[in-house]
């Protein structure tokens, strides 16, 4: 593995994720000091999905074929801007058009990231190398609801603006230290389907696209109404919101970052996944008993760390077995990913007008059963 080309992209994802941070506590509450209901809320953090359904493929077959590198800076631009655009907002309809095109140009980002590393690993180094761009997420996680928390006290649009500038010195960092990974040769001309590719698969691998799936519905459900529900619970603002993504994110770090090679590893990627569907499913039916600020942590935790065992097994999984470019491969896998991202948000909002328990309550019966299914069927 090319360490210091991963170590140059695990700092550009990290500046990336703080971003993406700072918007998870505080998005309910700006959306909702706008006049935004429970489901709009929803239909707003799935809009963003929705665009990285449709982009990333895209971006990824992009990337196959003229760089990596060039589609990277055009999602840290786009990052840069849109960020502002959604700070400046006064409105809905100004706080969707932005979320919108922020979806369509930041969704370059990720695809072509897990290009990168599959295209500067060997196999054996493969679920380490994702890992490592888990733990850059991860840890951008950790700064950035913490600094979202804080820097909301003053005004909503601030981290957004802050986000913003970190994007764009991000940009000038990786166009000046970034080297390209794709090595030049003849992309094949043969016209990619997704959709051909996803209703072509068959067994285990229609199993691993469908916890991609799983996983990513689980996790936008949980950032869509946990702040709502612990509002409703514990009278908790955006601040105590940035202080629990803060440790929830020093948790993803340590287990993406450090455990989840080895893990890889020792135990190999279909039982790694199985510990982390078996952690959501508690954590999910563990946080309608929280009572106070550390149990609530602790629960919510333990799908922090299942989820954080999933993606990376998972993208190796999937970066094994393809005779696709690798872009249009992980293009493929974000687009599953970006669904899910927009079913959580809009059924979790829609869960959450019933009862602030039936989004947790769902999931974790999800879980339970995809839980099963890994058990008897692999």
């Amino acid at each position: 593995m090319q360490l210091r080309s991963v170590l140059i992209l695990f700092i550009t994802l990290f500046v990336v994720l703080v971003g993406f941070g700072i918007i998870i506590p505080i998005l309910p509450f700006y959306s909702i000091s706008l006049g935004a209901t429970p489901f709009e809320i929803g239909l707003l953090m799935a809009s963003y999905s929705l665009m990285q359904f449709i982009f990333s493929p895209l971006w990824g077959a992009l990337s196959d074929k003229y760089g990596r590198k060039p589609i990277i800076l055009v999602g840290l631009s786009g990052f840069a801007v849109t960020f502002t655009l959604f700070g400046l907002a006064t409105n809905l309809p100004l706080l969707f058009a932005a979320r919108i095109a922020g979806g369509i140009l930041s969704s370059a980002c990720l695809p072509t990231a897990m290009a990168y590393v599959a295209d500067v690993t060997t196999e054996e180094e493969r679920g380490g190398g994702m890992g490592m761009l888990g733990a850059a997420m991860g840890l951008g996680l950790v700064v950035g609801p913490g600094i979202g928390g804080l820097l909301s006290v003053w005004h909503f649009g601030l981290p957004f603006f802050f986000a913003a500038g970190l994007a764009a010195i991000n940009f000038v960092f990786a166009a000046l230290f970034l080297k390209e990974s794709r090595k030049p040769h003849k992309v094949s001309e043969i016209k990619y389907d997704r959709f051909k590719h996803l209703l072509s698969l068959r067994g285990f691998m229609a199993l691993v696209f469908f916890l991609v799936l799983l996983q990513s519905f689980s996790i936008s459900t949980y950032e869509s109404t946990f702040p709502l529900f612990a509002r409703e619970r514990f009278g908790y603002g955006a601040y105590d919101m940035g202080v629990i993504f803060t440790v929830m994110g020093v948790i993803g770090v340590l287990v993406q970052g450090f455990l989840i090679g080895r893990l890889i590893k020792r135990l190999g990627e279909e039982m790694v996944i199985k510990i982390g569907i078996g952690l959501t499913t508690l954590s999910f039916f563990l946080t309608l008993r929280a009572f106070d600020l550390l149990t609530l942590t602790l629960f919510i935790s333990l799908a922090v760390v299942g989820q954080g065992l999933m993606r990376p097994s998972l993208a190796s999984l999937i970066s094994k077995d393809t005779d696709l470019e690798e872009g249009a491969t992980m293009g493929a896998m974000q687009s599953v990913d970006s669904f899910g991202r927009i079913l959580g948000p809009v059924l979790g909002g829609a869960l959450f007008g019933l009862g602030m328990s039936w989004p947790y309550l769902g999931n974790g019966a999800l879980n339970l059963l995809s839980l099963l299914a890994m058990l008897f069927l692999v």
